[in-house]
């Protein structure tokens, strides 16, 4: 595996996690904004 091989791998591994932690973020922010005025 060469240096440029290892860095693209790194980059998308990089930019997949960070989509995922996106997706995972989306998901949570409704459910917290539903919760108080479901409670009301």
């Amino acid at each position: 595996m060469s240096g440029w091989t290892f860095f693209f791998i790194l980059v998308g591994v990089v930019f997949l996690t960070y989509q995922f932690f996106r997706v995972i973020d989306y998901i949570e922010r409704p459910s917290n904004r539903a919760r108080p005025t479901a409670a009301r």
